[in-house]
């Protein structure tokens, strides 16, 4: 009785600490894609400011580009460095990305989004 114990107890913990590779591989993957997101964006959110100032001086014109994507890239600083201090608290929660474009190097022509909801 206590073999069969015993077995029916290694068979339980087996059985139930059993996950598919594939969805561990998914969750490791998507946890570590938001914590490594989050960190770049903590650090390089300081990029938005010559974004925006070439942004804003395509849209409109050199003259009104500096300070007036100075100051939009400042508030888009303190935007994404937030985002990234969320994401990466919130980091064992595998969530999409608040900021659009997820990091500040992509879509450097186009401007920053938040919370993206037509996605």
């Amino acid at each position: 009785m206590l073999r069969f114990n015993r077995m029916l107890l290694a068979t339980a913990l087996m059985v139930s600490v059993y996950a598919p590779p594939s969805q561990a591989e998914g969750y490791v993957s998507d946890v570590s894609a938001k914590f490594t997101r989050g960190f770049a964006n903590l650090f390089t959110g300081i990029g938005e400011v010559p974004k925006n100032i070439a942004y804003v001086s395509d849209k409109t014109n050199p003259i009104a580009g500096g300070p007036g994507g100075l100051v939009l890239g400042t508030l888009h600083t303190l935007g994404r460095t937030a985002t990234g201090i969320f994401d990466v608290i919130t980091s064992p929660l595998p969530t999409d990305s608040l900021v659009q474009s997820e990091y500040v190097w992509e879509d450097f022509d186009q401007p920053t989004t938040y919370f993206n909801f037509d996605q």
